[in-house]
């Protein structure tokens, strides 16, 4: 990162005393961590800061130091406005226009960020977004102390399903066992964060699992509304079914389109390496990573499904299995 970009965001850091920090809707591991650590950082620096999350933070990262923090109203006020793990100003969910300033900083680490922010600091070869606020907090002038590194350690955790994705480096390692000497409880959160799951979860996880599909290479389901209002499922996202079923062997391409709201339907892809599913994401609006993507699309479910398996089949080769 250049040095100029730090300094810059380290001068309006230390100018700001209401900070707004946002990230994305439905957000995973690495968005809550990033925001939570960077909210906790400012907070000890004398800062006040009012983190955002459109939905809420999801029960089972509530855990995290600083989850009681987070609101899903964005104040009026504010002198400092920094998105963290959004790809592009929509994926807060909060309608642009609502948005009390233009984003001063942008810290992500997608490779279809757009870079919106005065300032951007985008790693595309960071393994999470907490991976490069590892380095930049510091650099700020902040301090990481032992519930910063909890969130810090949450986001790579998650966003590399347990140390387990391409993405994984060396640094990546070396910054866990760092977060690990700084006291962050490596075992508890991969436990909480990838192994347990609640009774509602697994029932909804079964209503996907019924309407499983397969062909040549390609699995997909769905899950609708009426789903999660049949087995009192609070969020509007899969529960984490993708990652379950992107371990089934023989598959190159797995894909969860999720009924939302105000006839929309989010669509989730995972990858085999080598089949770049951020493409087809971002020619429907969305973005991602090369083996872990998603957009949010409109029309009905049937629609939707018809033209994401057509964008989708268009990249992929029949698998053995399904030639011969």
């Amino acid at each position: 990162m250049a040095e100029t970009t730090i300094e810059k965001a380290k001068a309006v850091l230390n100018a700001a005393q209401q900070v707004i920090i946002l990230s994305h809707e439905r957000p995973d591991g690495d968005a809550i961590g990033s925001l939570l650590a960077l909210t906790l950082s400012l907070e000890r620096a004398g800062k006040n800061v009012t983190p955002v999350l459109l939905e809420g933070v999801p029960s089972r990262f509530r855990f995290l130091p600083g989850a009681d923090k987070v609101t899903s109203k964005i104040p009026s006020n504010g002198d400092l406005l920094i998105l963290v793990d959004a790809a592009d100003l929509q994926r807060t969910g909060f309608p642009v226009e609502t948005l009390p300033r233009q984003p001063d900083i942008n810290i992500d680490h997608h490779p279809t960020n757009t870079d919106y922010a005065d300032i951007n600091i985008v790693n595309h070869k960071a393994s999470a977004t907490t991976e490069i606020l590892f380095d930049v907090i510091p650099q700020f002038g902040l301090e990481i102390d032992t519930y910063v590194a909890t969130n810090l350690m949450t986001g790579l955790i998650t966003d590399t399903i347990g140390f387990r994705t391409d993405s994984v480096t060396p640094r990546t390692l070396e910054i866990a066992s760092e977060l690990i000497s700084l006291g962050a409880p490596m075992a508890e959160i991969y436990a909480r964060v990838l192994n347990q799951r609640n009774f509602v979860s697994v029932q909804y996880w079964g209503k996907g699992l019924n309407r499983l599909e397969k062909e040549n290479g390609i699995l997909w389901t769905s899950l609708t509304i009426e789903d999660r209002k049949a087995v009192g499922y609070p969020g509007s996202d899969d529960a984490d079914l993708v990652n379950l079923l992107a371990t089934i062997e023989g598959i190159q391409v797995v894909m969860i389109f999720i009924e939302q709201i105000g006839g929309k339907v989010k669509v989730s892809w995972r990858s085999r390496p080598g089949v770049d599913v951020a493409a087809i994401a971002f020619s429907f609006g969305g973005g991602g990573h090369e083996q872990a993507a998603g957009a949010t699309i409109e029309g009905d479910m049937q629609e939707v499904q018809e033209r994401v398996l057509t964008a989708t089949r268009g990249i992929i080769s029949p698998s053995p299995e399904e030639s011969a």
